[in-house]
């Protein structure tokens, strides 16, 4: 740690001998700052002068009447309304004149109202509609933004359109509502009298129905008594027909006897008296003629009985299904009795009911229509909803919003400035025993004070010029924490991989931009670049930025920082363990870029040749067989090594081509193709790289091998010393 302090120290005291070199220092210090400034400045409230913003207006609206509203003119109402609105550029003029104006870029848009709009709008009343529809030209050429700025203008005057026609049509419906009211409720008034009135008669008819009912109930009771005496009665004349009909039935069985004794009289006169025989004869037939006029009339009679009683059982079967007829009409009487009788109640509880609506609260809301007002009612209609925000940690300028983007992108700028101006590598002035751990650290804590220096100079200017904060100590010192984090991983590339390490700086930079939520949503980006969003250090280092602007939520800024932690360990253990691992990729890379001169030889890169240990001590023991074996890796490996270079080039560019290829073909996956392109580019320069290495590592080998032994041990103690 020592030896750390006094590389920090000495380097300080360089710059004190050099005047001149804290100008230079200076400038890092203020132009990454500048580009916040400048950046949060120009957004800080950029939508509040979109009124500079020429929007051309053509009303070539005709106009339109209807039952329901009148006159109606919507283009006129827009243009009324738009003279009052100052969020967009508003100038009317003609269609010749606004087409003018948006090709020379003098208008951004143009919105253009047809003749038929208003009656189009109309249509809807007349059950034959007509979709209204608003011209719109816009000139994307003019600016990339623009274009959704005069989108939003265009919904503007949409929603005014609906509601200029809303307002009209519900004024007009009030209105017809208000007027008409009043012989509403007075229509009603007579309603209900007239109502009462018929329902009373109608309860009286019902009532004296029920009466008569009673009446014919009692009828026919009585005339069911009636007919039960009447089968009495039949039944009687049946009985004494019936013993009639046994003494006409014991005289004719006398009748026979005696006509049988006569005939055995005569027979006896006739056999034993002849004297007088002609004369009892003669009586006798006499006799029997008198008895046989009895058989036949007594005959006669019983037949005549039999019918009789006949009838009579006819009559009397008649009498009862009559009776039970009047049974039955006797229940239907009942029923319908008990059906009127409901009734009747029925229509004095809708009686009642009348009367009472005048109460009611129903009639009282028919009263209150008269009260209506029509411009209330249209201001409802056409905003029936107002939407009462609640901001969640509010932010008041769009310029501090865009400051958590800017002052990460400004604090990477200002470290990558740093590695580009000032030696990474470190001399042994003054520190013989200095350890490349030791220089690393020691050069670090130069980096760290002047990244500290440019974070606390970018924080004052924003605090300047009025940047957001809900604490202005976190305000400064969340910048320098996000600085120092920046600076670890930049300064790590860099002494790791040079001219790599650099370049990769500059890809995560350009990477992290869309990719680390500082403009948009990662929610709104591509895939790739949402599954890259978890790795970028921008990410957290703008997240804790808008908890020091915008307001604390819990763990959250501490968890931010905690992460950028992680990224300042993981730079350590690349700069101070990893370096050691790929020294001769670096060397080889400073030493070859550096032979072309043309490029700025990397300083930085590491000291010596890079000879390996462990090559070393094979040769020290045995360089003989050193060499053979090396002999047999490195002519193989040189007779193959252009083939194997020109194949990575050749299958690289085949690559390259068919992916450019695919991304054109399927346009909607071409963020995914990019980043395959990338990744394949990645894959084909590390195969460069490899071979590279492996031909620059066999050199070293090879130059191991043709060492003389002194040569060997001096080379031995410096690899020894270094460790």
């Amino acid at each position: 740690m020592r030896n750390v302090w006094r590389v920090f120290v000495r380097d300080l005291k360089r710059f004190g001998k050099v005047p001149l070199a804290w100008v230079i220092i200076g400038g890092a210090l203020i132009t990454p700052s500048l580009y916040a400034w400048f950046n949060i400045s120009a957004f800080w409230d950029p939508f509040d002068n979109t009124k500079n913003l020429s929007i051309a207006v053509v009303n070539l609206d005709e106009g339109a009447t209807s039952s329901l509203t009148g006159e109606l003119n919507v283009g006129d109402q827009l243009v009324a309304q738009l003279k009052d609105n100052d969020d967009l550029g508003w100038h009317f003029m003609d269609k010749d004149e606004a087409m003018t104006s948006i090709k020379s870029g003098e208008s951004f848009a143009a919105f253009v109202v047809p003749e038929t709009f208003s009656a189009d709008l109309l249509s809807i009343t007349t059950g034959t509609f007509t979709q209204p529809k608003l011209e719109y030209y816009v000139n994307e050429k003019l600016n990339g933004v623009a274009p959704e700025i005069t989108d939003t203008g265009s919904t503007t005057i949409q929603t005014q359109m609906i509601d200029a026609f809303t307002a009209q049509v519900a004024t007009a419906v009030t209105e017809a509502i208000k007027s008409g009211s009043g012989s509403i409720e007075s229509g009603l008034e007579n309603a209900q009298y007239q109502a009462i009135s018929e329902l009373d008669k109608a309860s009286e008819a019902i009532a004296e129905l029920r009466t008569h009912l009673a009446e014919v109930q009692t009828q026919i009771d009585s005339t069911r008594v009636e007919l039960g005496e009447a089968r009495s009665t039949l039944a009687l004349v049946d009985n004494t027909l019936g013993d009639a009909q046994a003494i006409l039935a014991e005289a004719i069985t006398l009748a026979d006897q005696a006509q049988a004794e006569l005939l055995n009289l005569t027979a006896t006169a006739t056999t034993g008296h002849v004297i007088g025989s002609s004369a009892v004869a003669e009586a006798a037939a006499g006799a029997i003629a008198a008895i046989g006029k009895l058989n036949s009339s007594t005959h006669a009679l019983s037949y005549a009985i039999d019918a009789q009683r006949t009838l009579l059982n006819e009559a009397s079967g008649l009498l009862s299904g009559i009776d039970g007829q009047l049974v039955q009409t006797s229940a239907a009487l009942v029923s319908l009795d008990g059906d009127f009788a409901a009734l009747e109640s029925d229509v004095n509880a809708v009686i009642t009911d009348l009367r009472a609506l005048g109460s009611a609260a129903t009639w009282q809301q028919l009263e209150s229509l008269g009260t209506l007002n029509p411009e209330q009612i249209a201001t409802f209609m056409s905003t029936p909803v107002v939407v009462n925000q609640h901001t969640i940690f509010p932010t008041k300028t769009y310029g501090s919003l865009m400051a958590s983007l800017f002052i990460n992108l400004s604090l990477w700028i200002g470290a990558f400035v740093l590695v580009v101006i000032l030696k990474l590598e470190v001399d042994k002035e003054g520190i013989p025993d200095l350890t490349e751990r030791q220089a690393y650290m020691g050069r670090w804590l130069l980096f760290a004070m002047i990244a500290v220096m440019q974070a606390i100079v970018l924080s004052i200017g924003n605090l300047m010029i009025g940047v957001q904060h809900v604490n202005a100590f976190a305000f400064i010192v969340t910048p320098i924490l996000i600085g120092l984090s920046y600076l670890s991983i930049i300064y790590a590339l860099s002494v790791t991989f040079g001219y790599i390490g650099k370049g990769l700086a500059v890809l995560l930079v350009i990477m992290q931009i869309p990719g680390a939520s500082g403009i948009y949503p990662i929610e709104l980006m591509p895939q790739f670049f949402q599954s890259l969003y978890p790795f970028f250090p921008f990410t957290y280092g703008i997240d804790a930025m808008r908890e020091v602007i915008s307001g604390f939520a819990g763990f959250a800024y501490w968890r931010y920082l905690g992460i950028l932690l992680m990224f300042v360990a993981l730079a350590f253990v690349l700069g101070l363990l990893v370096r050691r691992k790929v020294a001769n990729l670096t060397r080889l890379f400073t030493q070859e870029v550096g032979e072309t001169e043309l490029f700025t030889n990397e300083e930085g890169a590491p000291s010596g040749r890079g000879y390996r240990l462990n090559h070393v001590l094979r040769a020290l023991a045995n360089q003989a067989q050193y060499n053979e074996r090396l002999a047999k890796r490195r002519l193989p490996f040189l007779r193959s090594y252009r083939k194997v270079r020109g194949a990575i080039l050749i299958v690289g560019g085949v690559g390259i081509a068919v992916l450019a290829a695919l991304a054109m073909i399927y346009p909607d996956n071409k963020v995914e193709y990019v980043g395959l392109w990338l990744l394949w580019l990645l894959i084909v320069f590390a195969a460069l790289i490899t071979l590279e290495y492996i031909r620059y590592s066999l050199q070293l080998s090879s130059e191991v091998g043709k060492m003389p032994e002194a040569e060997l041990r001096k080379q031995l103690e410096e690899l020894e010393a270094q460790k």
